[in-house]
């Protein structure tokens, strides 16, 4: 993919976002327009962790009625955003974007979805259970015990379902003497 054809892609995000004045399940919004927000370890992880992936654009301010605000610094972002990348597990490798628009800069991190076996991708410093998360509709949110347990189960090749209980027997299977015991 060309420069000019991802500078176009985002200039027509930004056109998305002020048409529909939302973030979705795949577009994240940080307005960076005094500093770099502190955390996007939940962005990272939550796109990671879906097929489609999602995409953060910096510059514009949802609480300001989704205002184009631009950011402080372009190259100081992309800096920052692959700096917080590094410290995913595994390591993510955003695609990042800079564009003008009306005298201000935008940034945009396409983030790809994971491959199914290396999920979930999470913060290392918290930990799999602690620093995983699941994008749901426009919000990061932390993965149960039960969906980070998926993930395992499927690496791992667990069967839950099929695994043997040493302490079962197939007497609660066998009709004719529970109907024995019930006619008694």
């Amino acid at each position: 993919m060309s420069y000019s054809s991802l500078t176009e892609e985002l200039l027509e995000k930004l056109n998305f976002i002020q048409k529909m004045k939302c973030k979705t399940k795949i577009l994240e919004l940080k307005s960076a327009e005094i500093g770099y927000p502190k955390r996007l370890y939940d962005s990272l992880s939550s796109f990671s962790n879906q097929d489609e992936g999602g995409v953060i654009v910096f510059g514009v301010d949802e609480e300001r009625d989704y205002k184009e605000v631009g950011v402080y610094d372009p190259q100081d972002i992309q800096k920052k955003i692959n700096e917080q990348c590094l410290q995913m597990e595994p390591v993510v490798r955003p695609l990042l974007t800079v564009v003008e628009k009306d005298e201000k800069f935008f940034v945009s991190a396409e983030i790809p979805g994971i491959d199914l076996v290396e999920r979930p991708c999470h913060y290392k410093y918290q930990g799999r259970l602690k620093g995983s998360c699941a994008r749901i509709d426009d919000s990061d949110e932390p993965m149960t015990e039960y969906e980070v347990y998926s993930y395992e189960a499927f690496r791992k090749k667990y069967q839950d379902d099929i695994r043997e209980v040493r302490r079962a027997t197939l007497a609660p299977l066998n009709q004719e003497s529970n109907c024995k015991r019930i006619g008694s």
